[in-house]
């Protein structure tokens, strides 16, 4: 459970930089290290819940499909099922966003950058459970 804890430290930190980067304001004077520390941490606060809600159960699920597959190509499938899975969580915060908007379908400008936050937590949720694992 320890390495799950770690993953998911690791892959909410991930997550944050995306967050914290895509926020960032290029100008000179909005360049502050006090914009980036609260970026973090606004990230954080929104992505820690939601790793440790939906990324721990599919790490378990993962664990459980890749146990009884091939010894060859075990790491390569289990990366393919983390952004799978990255892609399901994606799909599926999108359409909640979307229950809240009333409309019935994906907003695509919203699904984006939803995509590109759970890809890169997944990915690196990915990685550092297969790194400590193997």
């Amino acid at each position: 459970m320890l390495k799950k804890v770690i993953s998911v430290l690791v892959s909410s930190l991930v997550g944050s930089f995306v967050v914290a980067g895509v926020t960032l304001n290029t100008s000179y004077e909005h360049m502050l290290f006090s914009n980036l520390i609260s970026s973090l941490i606004i990230g954080l606060l929104y992505i820690v819940p939601i790793v440790i809600v939906l990324g721990i159960p599919s790490s378990i699920l993962i664990d459980i499909i890749i146990k009884n597959s091939v010894k060859k190509y075990r790491r390569r499938i289990e990366m393919i099922l983390y952004v799978t899975f990255g892609t399901v969580v994606a799909i599926a915060l999108s359409l909640l966003i979307s229950l809240d908007d009333g409309t019935t379908g994906i907003n695509l400008l919203a699904f984006k950058p939803i995509f590109i936050l759970s890809l890169s937590c997944a990915v690196a949720f990915g990685a550092c459970s297969i790194w400590l694992k193997y």
